[in-house]
C-alpha cells in the first residue's frame, strides 16, 4: 500500500512552478503593478534570461530512507526556485524588487504547507522555505540581481514506488 503522496521530486517542482505562475497570471504580486506582473517562470535554470524579472523553478535532490513499518520511507525534497532581475535603474531599487517579489514568493508557499493537488489532495507531508538568499550571478555576459529561495518538502511512501 502506498500513501497518495507523489515519490517524484518533478510532480514537487511542477506543482511549485504552477502555482508561482498562477499567481503570476492572477496579479497576486505587488512588486511590479506597472508592469502587470509580466514574467517567465521556467522549470529548470536557464543559460540565457529573456526578460526580468524572470523565476526559475531548479530540482536539487530526494534523499530517501526507510522509517517505520516495512518497506515504509521518508522521501525529503530540495527545490531551488531562482529569481532572477536586472533593470536599468538604481540598484538599489533593483535589488528591493528582487527581495521583495522573493519574500512575495515565499509567503505564496507557505499558504499551502501540503502542496495540494486540486484542493484536497496533499503532495507533502509539510513543506516550506528553508532559506532566502540574496546575490548576483553573471548570465551571457549580464549581471543580474538574483535571491535564491530553497524549498524543502517532506513526505512518505511504501517501497517499491520508484
Amino acid at each position: 500500500m502506498s500513501y497518495p503522496y507523489p515519490a517524484d521530486i518533478t510532480s514537487i517542482a511542477e506543482a511549485l512552478q504552477a502555482k508561482i505562475v498562477a499567481a503570476a497570471v492572477a496579479s497576486a504580486f505587488t512588486v511590479f503593478p506597472d508592469d502587470g506582473n509580466d514574467m517567465d517562470v521556467w522549470y529548470g535554470d536557464q543559460n540565457t534570461i529573456g526578460r526580468t524579472p524572470s523565476v526559475c523553478i531548479e530540482p536539487d535532490e530526494k534523499q530517501r530512507t526507510l522509517e517505520g513499518a516495512p518497506n515504509m520511507t521518508v522521501n525529503e525534497f530540495t527545490v531551488f526556485i531562482l529569481i532572477y532581475h536586472n533593470k536599468v535603474q538604481d540598484m538599489q531599487i533593483t535589488r528591493k524588487e528582487c527581495d521583495v517579489l522573493a519574500y512575495e514568493i515565499e509567503k505564496l508557499i507557505h499558504q499551502d504547507l501540503q502542496l495540494l493537488n486540486g484542493g484536497s489532495t496533499p503532495r507533502l507531508i509539510h513543506g516550506f522555505v528553508r532559506s532566502n538568499e540574496s546575490g548576483y550571478v553573471y548570465k551571457g555576459n549580464t549581471l543580474y540581481r538574483v535571491a535564491r529561495l530553497t524549498f524543502y518538502g517532506k513526505n512518505k511512501t511504501s517501497l517499491p514506488v520508484a
